[in-house]
């Protein structure tokens, strides 16, 4: 009789609103809903931190039917897992620590956090965040709790000192010289700005005020096109100098065209320091 009163007791509420019952797993059992009963099945699972889940009359009557339990009526009940919120300015927090430690030369501020569902952890508010990587202005952060995945639109202002252009670079033309430092909302930057110019020439025509991208610049060669080298064939213990001229520019242990003066052939081979080419002979 006492077991047949606390399943009427959890089931029947006569329209009142039902109790919420707290549980710590993801999933309600039979012994949360009523504790003496010998069986431990699971009713519900899937619930997130935090997340609540009404079992209601009609799952209430499939229980019982199953069951067999004599004597209880269906009714309602609220179950809610246990868990902690995290507010928008912990979460804020958390996300700043983190781009300390991604960008540590790069001042970036967290200027808005739209959550739009609140966010819930284990009491010990242990959660995992992913943030995209060289992206700024409005992005999507995801957060993992262990149970459930999620994203947040986060808007990230990033500052960093990068090169722009002082007045118009020319195509060709070497960038260094005509290039200052400025500081930058990331966001607006399309392209990895370079940061050490020297080597570097413009490959299109900059205008001034633009950032130093790598996708407007090129490595300056190492020596033009009809720049006189020597050629030096090796073959076994054996080398030959022959006078050269390059057919186009050539770049330190890159592969380049060259044409031996005294033939007229053209060859290739290997650009190295000193103005030579080496044609290894097989």
């Amino acid at each position: 009789m006492r077991l047949i009163i606390l399943f009427i007791a959890f089931f029947v509420f006569a329209g009142a609103q039902a109790n919420e019952i707290l549980i710590d797993s993801e999933c309600i059992t039979l012994r949360d809903i009523f504790p003496d009963f010998p069986i431990n099945d699971n009713v519900a699972c899937g619930l997130d931190y935090g997340q609540e889940k009404v079992i209601n009359r009609q799952m209430a009557a499939y229980i019982i039917n199953k069951y067999k339990i004599a004597g209880a009526v269906p009714g309602e009940a609220t179950f809610r897992r246990r868990g902690t919120e995290i507010s928008p300015d912990k979460f804020k927090d958390d996300i700043r620590n983190q781009l300390a430690v991604m960008y540590p030369d790069m001042n970036v501020e967290v200027e808005d956090v739209r959550m739009s569902r609140p966010f819930y952890t284990a009491d010990n508010m242990q959660y995992k965040i992913d943030i995209p990587v060289n992206r700024f202005g409005n992005v999507s952060v995801g957060v993992d709790n262990g149970t459930r995945k999620y994203s947040y639109s986060v808007l990230l202002r990033a500052y960093k000192d990068v090169y722009i252009a002082s007045s118009m670079i020319k195509k060709g033309d070497s960038v260094a010289s005509k290039s200052t430092l400025y500081k930058m909302d990331m966001s607006k930057v399309h392209g990895e700005p370079v940061l050490k110019l020297n080597g570097f020439m413009a490959s299109i025509n900059i205008p001034a005020g633009r950032v130093i991208t790598d996708n407007i610049v090129e490595k300056q060669p190492d020596a033009l096109k009809d720049s006189n080298v020597t050629i030096i064939y090796k073959s076994d213990n054996l080398e030959i100098a022959a006078q050269g001229r390059l057919t186009e520019d050539a770049y330190e242990g890159k592969n380049v065209r060259v044409e031996n003066i005294a033939s007229g052939k053209i060859i290739r081979g290997v650009y190295a320091e000193g103005r030579k080419v080496i044609v290894n002979s097989r």
